[in-house]
């Protein structure tokens, strides 16, 4: 009974000391927006599991870049506008963009059966005659799985091994294993008709862009997105000296998201400095692929879906462009308001089952608070 009373007490000291510690930041809090990211950054950063936290914002046509906390456990190194986080999934959003590259110069298009463009002979990939097209992948409706092969029973184990057992799995998992496979999956419903967020859908759309331009997922990167939006430290993920390290709630250090074959699902490093100049790009009404990108592919009430970009209605008519990411060390979102030319991207280096949503609540009270001056 002792320890029982005592543990909340211990828990409840520890987290009062860290929230009246003073986070280290470079925010000066001069202007009112300054002072408006230090509320909602200081909210975030008090829970003691966070590390370091990094916010980059285009407003009015102008960049803004405040960071928090530190870039390593155990030492006192602030993290910057290029240090360099995995965004997780939001990596899915420079794939769509590429997308809209094939869609515009007529490669594909969103009707086109997926297995126009695989080799070998794949008569799971429909329901009831129903094929996966590349529309499907694109809005997460194909019926695809999460992963292949099936890790639902790796999801089981204790949630401190299982980015150690994926990783560890992966490791040497190659395109021919991922295409066997896909020999065996098995699609639910009819493609079309349901919403199934898939990773293998979206490696599947990087594939098929590779094929179509007869060029990697990494030259297409640089051609389209990073080359002429000078975003330089955007790259798909190898094992590279400038990554932060990723951490879990517990503070352990979490492996890197280094499997290639999952770039254009997962796979890209970037900064709060290039996805900024991203942001900006997308906020370009007159650019072709930029609109193609965002053009819902499904329609329904309140949520749309673009080129793997997620599209929120707004009460007051206005669109929300997003998309979060997750590792098991790192935690994003990044935010996109048309009607405001405004943008908002958040970047963590320590991931847990809250900080997602959390990131999301600091971009919409950024962009909600900052539109009332």
């Amino acid at each position: 009974m002792k320890t029982l009373l005592l543990l909340p007490l211990c828990l409840a000291l520890v987290t009062c000391k860290a929230q009246n510690k003073e986070i280290p930041t470079d925010n000066r809090q001069v202007s009112e927006l300054d002072r408006l990211v230090q509320k909602e950054a200081a909210a975030y950063m008090k829970d003691p599991a966070r590390v370091g936290l990094s916010i980059g914002i285009f407003k009015d046509g102008k960049s803004y870049f405040y960071n928090y906390g530190t870039s390593e456990l155990g030492k006192s190194e602030l993290p910057t506008s290029k240090s360099v986080y995995e965004i997780a999934s939001i990596t899915k959003t420079f794939t769509g963009t590429i997308l809209a590259h094939a869609l515009v110069d007529q490669k594909v298009k969103l009707e086109d059966d997926i297995r126009k463009y695989l080799e070998g002979n794949y008569p799971n990939l429909e329901f009831e005659k129903h094929p996966v097209t590349i529309g499907n992948l694109a809005k997460h409706s194909s019926g695809l799985p999460q992963f292949l092969p099936d890790q639902s029973e790796t999801f089981k184990k204790p949630m401190d091994s299982v980015a150690f057992l994926l990783a560890d799995f992966y490791k040497n998992y190659s395109k021919k294993d991922f295409y066997r496979d896909l020999h065996e999956a098995k699609i639910g419903f009819a493609p079309g008709t349901d919403f199934k967020y898939s990773n293998v859908g979206t490696q599947i759309a990087g594939d098929i862009l590779e094929k179509v331009y007869t060029k990697s997922y990494e030259k297409l990167l640089s051609e389209y997105i990073t080359k002429p939006l000078k975003m330089n430290q955007t790259i798909v993920g190898t094992n590279s000296s400038q990554l932060l390290t990723g951490y879990n709630e517990k503070g352990k250090i979490m492996p890197r998201n280094i499997t290639t074959i999952m770039a254009p699902a997962g796979g890209i490093y970037s900064t709060t400095g290039d996805l900024v100049k991203y942001i900006q790009y997308h906020l370009n009404k007159n650019d072709q692929y930029v609109q193609a990108s965002h053009t819902p592919v499904v329609k329904n009430e309140s949520d749309e879906t673009g080129l793997f970009w997620r599209i929120h209605k707004n009460e007051d008519g206005s669109q929300t462009i997003w998309h979060t990411g997750g590792t098991f060390g790192f935690s994003s979102t990044l935010h996109i308001y048309p009607s405001k030319n405004m943008g908002v991207i958040v970047l963590s280096n320590e991931s847990d089952m809250s900080s997602q949503g959390k990131l999301q609540d600091i971009a919409e009270n950024i962009f909600k608070n900052s539109s009332k001056n």
